[in-house]
């Protein structure tokens, strides 16, 4: 429902109150009739904010633009936006409220399709482009997720566990760019448990990553093949350590 300032004359004393707040408040103004939201603008902390009768009368209104406003965020890996919304409260009520993360969730849900179609491919030895990797597991698609609010939680850190499989089943064939996945999925915010794997699948991966350095150091600086030869083993137990620790 598209939101517009100049309605019939014959309106009740309390929608003209409600509509001379809004009015007055050029952020939230802003955002009901156009769906986007100036640089870093917030909403006056207005107590009739937390009025039930007045998000009662605002609800229908701002659900429709706070829902697009996050997918469109999504859609476009805006942060900014996404940021910017996040920053403000959500003016609606206890059932609008339901419905509009309920939106948000069918949404979510096939984002998260996408990416478990991705680890499938890779599962069955299919390949898989950087692009593909960043739009469903770089770092904006985690930056938007922590923005979310708190109900959200569940979902991130369900999602999380799959950028972690994807992780799993990309490091024997891309380990940079398993690495560089690892690394940003630290950023998200899980429950407790995901967040303690996401950082030991990260530390795993490091240390890999420096015996592999290691390696490639004692080949360049003595010229012996020893040393790099057991670096280069080290390494690649380290991998099939990985590999074993969350086949699950």
């Amino acid at each position: 429902m598209k939101y517009e300032q100049s309605v019939a004359a014959n309106i009740s004393e309390q929608e003209k109150a409600f509509r001379t707040f809004i009015g007055n408040d050029p952020a939230l103004s802003y955002f009901l009739e156009t769906g986007s939201m100036r640089k870093n603008a917030k909403f006056s902390k207005e107590e009739i904010y937390k009025d039930p009768a007045f998000l009662a009368f605002i609800s229908p209104y701002f659900q429709d633009v706070y829902v697009k406003a996050i997918l469109r965020a999504f859609d476009l890996k805006d942060t900014n936006l996404m940021s910017d919304v996040a920053v403000n409260p959500i003016l609606l009520d206890d059932a609008h409220k339901t419905q509009a993360f309920d939106q948000i969730r069918r949404y979510l849900e096939e984002m998260k399709g996408k990416l478990v179609s991705l680890n499938n491919r890779l599962q069955l030895g299919g390949s898989v482009t950087i692009t593909e990797l960043s739009e469903h597991a770089g770092i904006m698609v985690i930056a938007n997720l922590n923005y979310l609010p708190l109900e959200f939680q569940d979902f991130r850190s369900g999602y999380g566990k799959e950028i972690f499989k994807v992780v799993r089943w990309l490091v024997s064939r891309n380990f940079s760019a398993a690495l560089n996945i690892a690394t940003d999925l630290r950023q998200l915010k899980c429950d407790a448990q995901t967040t303690y794997d996401n950082d030991a699948l990260y530390q795993t991966l490091e240390n890999a990553s420096q015996k592999s350095s290691a390696a490639q150091g004692v080949t360049g600086g003595s010229g012996s093949n020893s040393g790099a030869i057991w670096g280069i083993i080290g390494f690649i137990l380290i991998i099939i350590k990985l590999i074993l620790m969350f086949s699950n």
